[in-house]
């Protein structure tokens, strides 16, 4: 009996992005500034791509985030260096439509890399793993969609993390 690991699921996953035509895909990208209970501010590039053969108002959405985190980490005058890479799927709740805000939930996972700083020298990077809980609010408008958003890694980062940006089409 043949099994099937890991690249299986990767050609699964492709196939199941990219298996409709994009132009059944609702494809947006932008910007989110981020800010952490322990990464503290951060920025970065957000995607995201509705799913419409799955079902109405499912998406996922991909983001990266550099964080300027407070320097006080160990060694004041220590560089503490942190980012994450988020993979989240999101589906829309359906509320009735009473005005242009849309609540949805999800979650994902999420891959942190830190360098904490040890007697003023930058340590050595570590790669975390773990997994989010997503809620947030998007305001689709004629042009654009801002959005705002709470995640809760589980793992990884260990944060509770408040998001905000704009999707461009």
């Amino acid at each position: 009996m043949r099994r099937s690991g890991p690249g299986s699921l990767v050609v699964l996953f492709g196939v199941v992005l990219f298996g409709t035509p994009l132009a059944a895909q609702e494809v947006k990208v932008g910007g989110q500034l981020t800010f952490g209970d322990d990464a503290d501010f951060g920025i970065g590039p957000r995607v995201q791509m509705s799913l419409p053969w799955i079902a109405p108002g499912i998406r996922v959405a991909g983001s990266f985030d550099y964080f300027f985190p407070d320097s006080g980490l160990g060694d004041p005058g220590g560089d503490y260096d942190y980012r994450e890479l988020n993979f989240n799927v999101l589906g829309d709740l359906s509320f009735p439509d009473v005005t242009n805000l849309v609540p949805y939930v999800g979650g994902g996972v999420n891959v942190a890399w830190e360098s904490v700083p040890s007697d003023g020298v930058k340590g050595p990077e570590e790669r975390l793993f773990g997994m989010n809980l997503v809620a947030g609010f998007r305001f689709p408008l004629d042009g654009f969609t801002p959005f705002v958003e709470a995640r809760y890694e589980l793992e990884g980062g260990q944060q509770l993390l408040v998001a905000g940006g704009i999707l461009l089409p």
